[in-house]
């Protein structure tokens, strides 16, 4: 009976680690590479200027901000993002300026 208590209780030892596992946080080193990735590819785009563009990742959500153009610029800067593997969400706050015009006041 002991050793079958104690296949058990290690058994339910490795399902509690399994679960924990599951629930863990993202690892910072997936935000890290999934920003260095879309800035690459966002460089790399030769039909628009998005190379001055901010992006951060927090949990596999890339929030961009900065200026550009157009609304083409723009929906360009996030579908670049979104193609980026394990980008959950992309949150775009770039906003379209004329060039030469006037930033927000502060």
């Amino acid at each position: 009976m002991t050793a079958m208590r104690g296949r058990l209780i290690a058994s339910l030892i490795v399902a509690l680690a399994l679960l924990l596992g599951a629930c863990a946080t993202m690892s910072p080193w997936t935000d890290a590479r999934i920003e260095s990735e879309v800035k690459a590819r966002l460089v790399a785009e030769t039909d628009a200027n998005l190379t001055r563009l901010g992006v951060v990742s927090r949990r596999a959500v890339v929030y961009l901000s900065g200026d550009v153009r157009s609304d083409e610029e723009r929906e360009r800067a996030g579908t670049v993002a979104a193609s980026v593997g394990g980008v959950q969400r992309v949150v775009n706050g770039v906003a379209v300026r004329a060039p030469g015009a006037a930033g927000p006041a502060r």
